[in-house]
């Protein structure tokens, strides 16, 4: 593994991994909601609100039972390996609370349509991954939650290109933390990407940070304007020449010519009766786009939580 490119991660990884070990301690103690369970998970941080961008690595710390509808529209710049164009991709994520801490997580799947100036127009069905997460730590006075979790996605997706989707299986632990500060709620995760086969696929790291603000709080209808920064690093390199990765769309097992990149996102969420949430962010590259595959996306989601 370049040690180098992993060092630029490992400050957020410990510091994530260090609240998540101290929040059990912590928390040992601390009495069950008797409103939570099976199917309700974990009450009392109805106030939040989803990340919107990055919907397939940046996983929030709440438990709860609902499903999510997707779409994404990306677009690859002109200047990278691909010579621009898109991809757009249908997708159903699915979370089931088990008990009050506990939930099953079913978060990559749908569909894709991609056109490259590189290699023209392919589609087909995106690789599958699922896991678990935990709640470690929920302080509902000081409006703080924890949670660790663990993913596992497997190539079952056709391959796009003959090298996107369907090209290796991969497992990514991560940590997850959200923070009320009255109507502003802060929400942030750390992921590592792990390739079963490091030939096969990169391994990868990310950061994520939301930030939301309630216009009205209390009332039926919420509106909240989002603010999000992502980053992602390419720790170690696979076997596949081409020089650009594959940001958090797939994992191409290639070897980019650069090591970071970082997008943003602005837009906004509409919650009706804390059940019904609706989210649209424009996402854009921070670093060069010319770097890897990202230039600009739009991300709409649709929850429905019970």
């Amino acid at each position: 593994m370049n040690r180098s490119r992993l060092s630029a991660l490992s400050l957020p990884v410990f510091v994530a991994a260090y609240l998540s070990s101290a929040a059990v301690a912590q928390d040992a103690a601390a009495p069950a909601n008797q409103d939570g369970g099976f199917l309700t998970g974990l009450r009392g941080f109805e106030d939040f609100h989803e990340p919107v961008g990055q919907p397939l690595y940046f996983e929030s710390p709440f438990n709860d039972t609902g499903i999510r509808a997707l779409w994404l529209k990306h677009y690859f710049s002109r200047n990278s390996a691909l010579q621009g164009g898109q991809v757009e991709v249908y997708a159903l994520q699915a979370r089931l609370a088990l008990t009050e801490r506990l939930s099953f997580i079913a978060t990559k799947d749908g569909y894709s349509e991609i056109e490259t100036g590189a290699f023209g127009e392919d589609e087909g069905w995106n690789d599958l991954a699922a896991g678990f997460k935990y709640v470690a730590h929920a302080d509902r006075e000081a409006d703080l939650v924890i949670t660790p979790g663990i993913r596992l996605m497997i190539d079952q997706g056709h391959r796009l290109y003959g090298v996107i989707n369907g090209n290796c299986d991969e497992l990514s632990p991560f940590v997850s933390f959200a923070k009320g500060f009255g109507n502003t709620h802060l929400i942030g995760n750390a992921t590592l990407r792990v390739p079963t086969d490091g030939d096969d696929g990169n391994t990868v790291g990310h950061w994520d940070l939301h930030l939301d603000f309630d216009t009205n709080p209390g009332s039926q209808a919420v509106f909240a304007p989002v603010a999000e920064v992502h980053g992602l690093h390419y720790l170690d390199d696979g076997a596949t020449a081409l020089p650009i990765g594959g940001g958090d769309y797939t994992n191409l097992g290639t070897q980019p010519a650069h090591s970071f990149v970082a997008w943003a996102s602005v837009g906004f969420r509409f919650e009706l009766l804390t059940k019904y949430e609706l989210g649209l962010v424009y996402e854009f590259a921070l670093t060069d786009p010319g770097d890897d595959i990202w230039k600009d996306r739009v991300t709409f989601d649709f929850h429905v939580r019970w």
